[in-house]
Parts: structure tokens; C-alpha cells; sequence
């Protein structure tokens, strides 16, 4: 089944709600980076956290950064989401693994320890926002929700999870439910809105229950809010748009002298993608080309 993202809307117009599944692209993304259990489970929640805010801009083009700064182990994280429904993203410390937590949990905030969360939203149509707020829990859901709640002041709750086995990635996703600002004034509306949010139960498990059907997800957990779905679900996938010709427009702003020294020191250049871990190959000859670009002034480095 595909990965998919839902937008809806709940209590008569007051209430918005965006349910997405990430499975597959955390799949993906586990098998790109060689990710370990606690690392997918970090990653594949701000995949879905990244998702989630992104689908509420108004440009198909539009795109949210996650960018997460921490002083534990895991060394931080970054996301980076498209209206569109393409998402990727990277760890610092991608094979980092933990002693499970009391219950049987990852640690999640053993990984993380103290830090910030950085969003930064960009329409593609001038500068983009920037605001950052300290991390809660490091657990994603709970730190997105602190950070709607300090940049848009809007009541809103966030539930991110997944199930993992020895077997693999069995299901991961989110769910974003939020008052709308024309609404955010009605006491009794974000009464109840806390009242249901906090009956929410075994997130993970619901996830796992209605993969493939974002609508009966919604329905499961918030039906008294009778939510109604926007459009049909939009298809999300793990998409990374780096190229050859984009690393090797990288390496023109070396410059002459930088490249030529790396024919003579290293007889070739590697580069590494961070989102998708794809490795780009230029040999000696290949720089050359670049170098003679250069000197032909086609291409100049900044």
C-alpha cells in the first residue's frame, strides 16, 4: 500500500485535521541511511511531522525544514517536506542504538537530550519563516505541537508512532488536529477538542489498524467530530531531486585552483547526498571538463 496524506475537516468547519501514513518512505529511508531501530523511529516521526506541517501552505511548491539541534547521542536530525507529498531526511548518527527504556520503549529522549527544534517554512514565493523553540520531549509529536503553539498560537495536538518489529517496519504516520483561527476563540469547541485528544489511546496500534485508509483512521479516533475529508488522499514518497548535474554545479564554485589540486591529491572527487545517502562519482577527466568550463568563463564561482 502506498504511503498517503489526508486532509479533512471536523465539527461543522471548526476544527482541521491531516492524517498521513509514512510506512513505505520510512522503509525507504531505513534502507538508504542503514538505519537502526531507534533511528527509524526518530526519523520516520519527523518525516511524518515535516508532512504534516507542510500540507497546510498554500503553493504546491511550498516546502517545511526540520532541522533537530540536540546535545545527545543521536547528534540531531533534519527533515525536509513539500506540499507536494515528497519528504526526506537524515540523521547525524544513523546506526546509533539504545538500552530500551521502562515499558519496552525506544529512549528516545536518552538520543536526543536537551536542544531545539528549527522549522522553516518557505513558499517559494519570497523569504522564508524561520522560528525555533525548545525541544519537550524529543519525541517529535509533543515538540511540533509546542512549536504551532509558539509560531501560530492555535490549539493544536500532534500524534506521531509506528510499529517496529524484528521483522521490520510494520507502520509509521502522524496525525495533526488543530482549531481554526475563526474558531480558536470558542471555549467549549477547544474543550472538547482537548477532551478528545486526550481519549486518543494506542496511537500506534490505530495506525497500524487502518493502513491504507486514512479516512477510517480520522473516523476511529475522532468520529463524535464527524470529520469530513477535503479531497481524496494525495500519494507521499520519500524523493530526493539531487542529481549529477547538480553536484557538479557544486563543484564549479570550487574554483580552478581548488579542483585542480584534487586531480593531483586525490586523482577524482566524491560527493555524498545527506538526504539520500547517493553517491556521485567524478573522475579526473570529469573535473577537467569542469575546470575548462571555468577557464572558458561559461561558469563563474562566486
Amino acid at each position: 500500500m502506498a504511503d498517503q496524506i489526508l486532509r479533512a475537516v471536523a465539527a461543522e468547519g471548526g476544527i482541521r485535521m491531516v492524517a498521513v501514513e509514512t510506512t513505505v518512505s520510512t522503509r525507504y529511508a531505513c534502507r538508504r541511511h542503514g538505519l537502526s531501530y531507534l533511528t527509524t523511529t526518530l526519523l520516520g516521526r519527523a518525516m511524518a511531522g515535516g508532512l504534516l506541517l507542510a500540507s497546510s501552505m498554500k503553493t504546491h511548491r511550498a516546502r517545511v525544514s526540520l532541522s533537530l539541534q540536540c546535545d545527545g547521542p543521536l547528534g540531531g536530525l533534519t527533515v525536509d517536506a513539500g506540499r507536494d507529498g515528497g519528504v526526506r531526511g537524515y540523521v547525524a548518527v544513523p546506526n546509533l542504538e539504545l538500552a530500551l527504556a521502562p515499558g519496552g520503549r525506544f529512549d528516545l529522549a536518552g538520543a536526543v537530550g536537551k536542544g531545539h527544534l528549527q522549522v522553516t517554512r518557505d513558499e517559494g514565493l519570497g523569504d522564508p519563516l524561520q522560528s525555533t523553540v525548545e525541544l519537550v520531549s524529543g519525541g517529535i509529536g509533543d515538540d511540533l505541537a509546542a512549536y504551532l503553539l509558539h509560531s501560530e498560537q492555535t490549539p493544536s495536538a500532534v500524534f506521531v508512532g509506528e510499529r517496529i518489529t524484528r521483522k521490520g517496519i510494520r507502520c509509521s504516520g502522524g496525525l495533526l488536529v488543530q482549531v481554526l483561527p475563526k474558531a480558536a476563540n470558542e471555549p467549549a469547541l477547544v474543550d472538547l477538542l482537548e477532551r478528545q485528544c486526550a481519549a486518543v489511546k494506542g496511537f500506534s496500534r490505530q495506525l497500524e489498524a487502518h493502513r491504507g485508509n486514512m479516512a477510517a483512521l480520522l473516523q476511529s479516533l475522532f468520529g463524535a467530530l464527524d470529520p469530513q475529508p477535503l479531497a481524496a488522499p494525495q500519494p507521499v514518497r520519500f524523493h530526493c531531486p539531487c542529481t549529477a548535474s547538480r553536484c557538479r554545479t557544486a563543484l564549479q564554485l570550487l574554483g580552478i585552483q581548488e579542483l585542480e589540486e584534487i586531480i593531483v591529491q586525490d586523482g577524482g572527487a566524491e560527493m555524498t547526498c545527506h538526504f539520500c545517502g547517493e553517491v556521485y562519482h567524478f573522475r579526473a577527466a570529469d573535473l577537467q571538463e569542469v575546470i575548462h568550463g571555468l577557464s572558458a568563463g561559461a561558469v563563474k564561482p562566486r
